[in-house]
Formats: C-alpha cells, sequence, structure tokens
C-alpha cells in the first residue's frame, strides 16, 4: 500500500519535532506501507519555516518522497473559529498539497491519503489499524490533554458529525465510544481517505455541497466523498491527542 501524508502548518514552530519524529514512528509501526509526505506551510512568524526545511534530511530518510513547501502568501491568520473565509483558506492549503503530490508522483500512484496535523500526539501502532482500514474514510478520535478542554468529549466537534444534518458532534461521550463510530463526516486531526475520490477529482473546499453554505472544510470532503459513494466513514476509539 502506498499512502500520501499532507500536513499544512503555520506558526507551530515548537510542535514540529515532535511532529516528525511521530512520522517516523508511523513508518516503523508499518514496514509494509510507502510513505510519502507533502508539507505546506505559509506565512509563519515563529521560525516554522526555517525549522521545517531542516527536517528535510530527517524525514527522507525513513519515507520515500518528501516536500516540505514554504510560501509567503499574505494569508490572513485565524484561530480555531467558525469562519467561512478561513475554512476556503485551509481548503485551499489541503489542495495544494494534492497538488504538490500529483506532480510529485501522480495522485493515481496512492491508495490513501492521510491528513496529520503539525500539532497532535498519537500512539503510532494503535494509528496502524486507521490506517489499513477498509473504511473510505476513517480517523480517531481527538481530545485535549487530561486536565484541559471539556472532559469526556472530542476536541474537533465542528468537523464530526453523525447524522449529515447535524451542526456539530452530538454523539456519545468518549467514554461511551463503541471501538468504531459510523459518522457522516469526522476529521479529528487524523484522517486517513481512500485515494480514489481525489484521483477521480474531489477536492477540500469551503462549501458544504449539501447545504450551499459555507461550513467546517474537512466536513465538506466528507459529504464530497458521499456524493461520489464512498459514504463509508467511521471515527475509531483511539485517542489523537491536541496541543495548544
Amino acid at each position: 500500500m502506498r499512502v500520501l501524508i499532507s500536513t499544512i502548518v503555520r506558526n507551530r514552530a515548537r510542535h514540529l519535532l515532535t511532529w516528525a519524529e511521530q512520522l517516523v514512528a508511523l513508518r516503523k509501526a508499518n514496514p509494509d506501507i510507502e510513505f510519502d509526505l507533502v508539507a505546506f506551510e505559509n506565512d509563519s512568524e515563529d521560525g516554522t519555516k526555517q525549522i521545517l526545511s531542516s527536517m528535510k534530511p530527517l524525514l527522507s530518510k525513513h519515507l520515500n518522497n518528501v516536500e516540505l513547501k514554504v510560501y509567503d502568501l499574505g494569508w490572513p491568520y485565524f484561530s480555531s473559529v467558525k469562519a467561512g473565509d478561513r475554512v476556503e483558506y485551509l481548503a485551499k492549503a489541503r489542495n495544494k498539497t494534492l497538488e504538490v503530490a500529483d506532480i510529485m508522483n501522480g495522485l493515481a500512484s496512492y491508495d490513501k491519503i492521510v491528513c496529520i496535523e503539525p500539532d497532535v500526539t498519537y500512539d503510532a501502532k494503535l494509528m496502524s489499524e486507521v490506517l489499513k482500514s477498509d473504511l473510505d474514510i476513517a480517523s480517531g478520535y481527538s481530545m485535549e490533554p487530561p486536565g484541559t478542554g471539556v472532559p469526556d468529549w472530542i476536541y474537533d466537534s465542528w468537523a464530526t458529525r453523525v447524522q449529515y444534518t447535524d451542526s456539530e458532534y452530538f454523539g456519545p461521550k468518549v467514554s461511551e465510544l463503541p471501538h468504531c463510530l459510523d459518522v457522516a463526516s469526522t476529521f479529528n486531526c487524523f484522517c486517513v481517505y481512500k485515494a480514489d475520490p481525489f484521483i477521480e477529482g474531489v477536492r477540500f473546499s469551503g462549501t458544504n455541497p449539501l447545504t450551499n453554505n459555507w461550513d467546517c472544510d474537512t466536513t465538506n470532503i466528507c459529504f464530497e466523498f458521499a456524493k461520489k459513494g464512498y459514504d463509508k466513514v467511521g471515527m475509531y476509539n483511539i485517542p489523537v491527542v491536541h496541543h495548544k
């Protein structure tokens, strides 16, 4: 199996070493998978550009093909808020990684595409189940570090919808999750997609295809998959810790 890792990053300098080390751990836990990586950075002001660029030798020793792109685009910076402009820029950035990968090797060479956020930690061995899932889209569940956030609730509640008509997550508490919860959409900071819909032309968007209104970009991609018939989506009871 060949997998493309897609990461978008801005102002995450203090997390990048852990991000890179975890990608190496993911590769070591899955020696039967060929991993390529495209990271897209833009407009950082905290040293992210320099640190990310310096990591290519380390990452290239463990992953097959590595492209670390840094740009000054003048895009506005958004915190983690619900905003139409924000999701449009996020979708553009995620699509840029696909463009780079298509030039690098061709999207048709991949079996799966996995989006991994730069500021999370996870157990690489546990996440192997998500990587090898038969679902069209699969993720773990995201949480904030113990003692922070909302106890017993997922972090990425806007992107996770149990029903297509939901506006956010209204599912079970973390302590009540089954091994894998069927959902309409998920992301949760570590999300694995079958590559076929991307090969067929599906892309990230800031617009919800069911309502034609702006919505979470990582919800919208799940709904775009479903329109193509790729509607098997699940959130595994495997934690992904999001760090601020």
